[in-house]
């Protein structure tokens, strides 16, 4: 079973009794409520939605009040629109608060050498002071980044891999973690899925996402086309360890 066609069965018999009730869809992430009560995020792939007229998304006002589960069909699309709505759908009803938040970071000692497939700004510092090397694998390139075809050969040779968890949209998360030889894989970002069960019999180890805490300050704040840095102090981040 691939990783989103678990997402689907993890999360249908919820997305069978819950309502849509808000959508948000902004240029750096999208945002879906349920039942005006559980929120959850993914990235938007604006520069890559293939659309030939000003009107990106069909169905409009017609999917409020409809079942979650109109949304979370999406996830078997290959357009990275339906596909980040299934996420974000399947995210507002799998990913909960958790107890105690686990720092990855910890993980990495100075032998190691680590892959980071999607450029994390504000944890690279810190990785290049803790690890023996790293190397950053983006598709936009930036700055010392290397193309994403290079993750098939790095992920060979790394001790530790940092995932995006925007692989799950654009459904390259299970090549990634097929060709990745890492003692941890390591899913980051606010659109991870927070559930074990999810990627139980693969080899990801750490499930490293957000919760949702303020829910209409998040669904302002991308409609206002905010990124990670500004809707950061409305979540919590998570981190989900795997069973194996």
């Amino acid at each position: 079973m691939y990783i989103h066609e678990a997402i689907y069965e993890t999360a249908r018999q919820k997305a069978l009794e819950l309502e849509i009730s808000d959508i948000r869809i902004g240029l750096g992430y999208t945002c879906v409520e349920l039942n005006r009560t559980f929120c959850g995020l993914s990235y938007t792939f604006a520069k890559e939605l293939n659309h030939v007229s000003c009107n990106v998304l069909d169905i409009g006002e017609k999917i409020i009040g409809k079942k979650a589960i109109e949304l979370l069909n999406g996830i078997f699309s290959y357009n990275l629109l339906d596909s980040a709505l299934a996420i974000a759908c399947a995210n507002a009803i799998l990913n909960k608060p958790q107890e105690n938040y686990y720092d990855f970071l910890n993980l990495i000692e100075k032998e190691h050498t680590v892959v980071m497939v999607g450029y994390f700004a504000p944890i690279i510092e810190s990785i290049k002071k803790r690890a023996k090397s790293l190397k950053i694998i983006e598709r936009d390139p930036r700055f010392e980044s290397l193309p994403d075809w290079a993750s098939y050969f790095e992920l060979k040779n790394c001790d530790i891999a940092i995932i995006s968890a925007t692989t799950l949209v654009n459904k390259t998360i299970d090549s990634i973690l097929n060709f990745s030889s890492a003692r941890y894989n390591i899913i980051l970002g606010a659109t991870c899925t927070m559930s074990d069960q999810v990627f139980l019999n693969t080899k990801a180890t750490h499930l490293c996402g957000i919760s949702v805490i303020d829910k209409d300050k998040i669904k302002t704040l991308i409609s206002l086309a905010a990124g990670t840095r500004l809707i950061s102090k409305y979540t919590k981040k998570e981190c989900v360890l795997c069973r194996s």
